[in-house]
């Protein structure tokens, strides 16, 4: 289990410096940072494993062999970089089939049909957003009006009355 933690947050900040870091560099960075990492994976692969690479010996016997099969296929290589160079071979390409324009007039039109579609609609949804809008406040401040209106005359009727002076109210500012 004490493995499992590290490379799991190992492999996340890999996930995320390919999805976030590495996209914006240019393709010439990512190449030479993929070539400096596939020389330090192939040396630390070759570092753990050395014993291994040590004591396998079936390919012993094949080393003598190693500089003709090299030169063989260099041979091979260069007959046939001569051979393609100074051959006059064709690319068969294919024809294309004839392709008739649309007329300037017929593509103009659906052009325009389509953006006074466009338009049209954005304009019938707006229109329709800020009506609703506008009638819902609306009549949320009638209500709210309405309501302290009601409580503005409640309060009023009860704090109006002159003690001394019954038949006479008081004025506005003394009923505050």
């Amino acid at each position: 289990m004490e493995l499992f933690i590290p490379g799991l947050c190992l492999f996340l900040v890999a996930i995320a410096i390919s999805f976030l870091i590495i996209p914006r560099f240019t393709p010439l960075v990512i190449a030479v940072l993929s070539l400096v990492v596939l020389v330090v994976a192939v040396r630390e692969h070759y570092k753990m494993f050395a014993d291994e690479y040590r004591l396998s010996t079936w390919q012993e016997s094949l080393k003598v062999y190693a500089p003709a099969i090299m030169i063989v296929v260099m041979i091979l290589f260069i007959m046939y970089s001569i051979l393609a160079f100074f051959t006059n071979g064709s690319v068969p390409i294919p024809s294309l089939p004839e392709i008739t324009a649309a007329s300037p007039d017929s593509t103009v039109n659906q052009l325009t049909q389509s953006l006074n579609k466009v338009a049209n609609s954005i304009g019938n949804t707006s229109t329709n957003v800020v009506s609703n809008v506008v009638s819902n406040v609306v009549s949320k401040v009638n209500g709210a009006m309405n309501q302290i209106g009601e409580n503005i005359s409640q309060t009023n009727e009860k704090n109006n009355k002159n003690k001394n002076k019954p038949n006479i109210s008081r004025s506005f500012l003394e009923t505050l």
